[in-house]
């Protein structure tokens, strides 16, 4: 991940989606929510931009601030409860069209850290049961109870979803001792949970593991998790301001929004001093953009079975023929074409090493 300066930083990160159901509670009490977001450090348009990432250290300052400013123990719980995974981008419509629940929970944990950093995630399963860990591992982070409350319940959401109905727990632990009345606990949960325990963690019956995801789209499913494995792999080794726009750039593509100003706001820039500090290396954004289309395109084309309008939509184009008349322009021949050019090429290689 990276820092406003468009730099590799160890400091854990959120993405900012999850402020948003915050806000949205701060005001339901009746309150302003821009000076509780303040008092974290935080600017409370955020809430509404699901691409940026903010300090993890910031988010938990916002759930106590939030807890404070509202007299509400069980914001987290609240909150974590209602969160829609759809809100999270890429991860969530991972998730949401996982074939099984086990699938699901194993792709939360898989791919956390596009959303989150500085935390353990685990998949956990026994002969009778199936769960998630979770626990913020960063030092630097405090008031980290709201935190591991709204994590579990909105675990626990995920369930209730992907099996239309409210799921009971067989456990649920958490680190900390209770912050509110333990009916509350029981009222979200359907169980009375374990406090001081090693983790925060919640278990289900092993029965929904191979639970069938009625509304999964199973052709969706395969791309949108290329696409998280693209994003993983290309977080940048260095503080270069290149790896930075590259990673944001593959971040953004699906969703048609690889822009100059999409890009920069993410990396905490203006766009014209992003301009200025690329021209100064001899590059610009739409050479960058190119390339990772480019990249992207022949690595698929390649390696995949994946067909042209699904590697289109990865790449961000409007429709199939944009993306077969821009690659045709950088490759000289349409994606087609191209793919079947490799297999001959590999085909040939094969027999001569034979």
């Amino acid at each position: 991940m990276s820092n406003a300066a468009g730099a590799v930083s160890s400091v854990p990160l959120v993405s900012a989606a999850a402020t948003g159901d915050i806000a949205a509670f701060i005001r339901k009490c009746g309150l302003d929510a821009e000076p509780v977001f303040l008092e974290a450090g935080l600017d409370v348009r955020i809430s509404t931009d699901p691409y940026q990432m903010i300090e993890l250290s910031k988010f938990t300052h916002l759930l106590k601030a939030a807890q404070d400013a509202t007299h509400c123990a069980t914001i987290g719980l609240n909150v974590g409860g209602r969160q829609d995974p759809a809100r999270w981008g890429a991860f969530g419509y991972l998730v949401l069209n996982s074939p099984t629940l086990g699938d699901a929970l194993r792709n939360v944990v898989a791919h956390a850290t596009i959303w989150q950093t500085g935390t353990h995630f685990a998949f956990r399963q026994t002969k009778e049961e199936i769960g998630v860990e979770y626990a913020i591992t960063h030092p630097s982070v405090a008031n980290r109870e709201q935190d591991a409350e709204f994590s579990i319940a909105y675990v626990k959401n995920i369930v209730d979803r992907l099996i239309e109905r409210s799921a009971t727990p067989t456990d649920v632990f958490f680190e900390h001792s209770a912050i509110a009345d333990i009916d509350a606990y029981e009222k979200v949960f359907g169980v009375r949970p374990l406090f001081n325990q090693p983790t925060n963690a919640i278990y289900f019956p092993r029965l929904y593991e191979n639970r069938r995801v009625a509304f999964a789209d199973l052709h969706l499913f395969p791309v949108i998790k290329r696409h998280l494995m693209d994003m993983a792999a290309s977080v940048p080794g260095s503080d270069s301001l290149e790896g930075n726009i590259v990673y944001h750039i593959r971040q953004f593509l699906p969703r048609g929004m690889a822009t100059l100003e999409n890009v920069a706001a993410a990396m905490g820039l203006q766009s014209r001093t992003m301009q200025r500090r690329l021209r100064q290396t001899g590059m610009s954004f739409t050479d960058l953009l190119d390339r990772v289309r480019y990249e992207t395109a022949t690595h698929h084309l390649t390696e995949t079975t994946m067909s042209i309008s699904e590697i289109a939509y990865l790449l961000g184009y409007c429709d199939t023929s944009a993306f077969i008349k821009s690659f045709k322009k950088q490759a000289g021949k349409t994606p087609s074409r191209f793919r079947e050019w490799q297999r001959l090429e590999s085909g040939g290689r094969a027999e001569s090493s034979g």
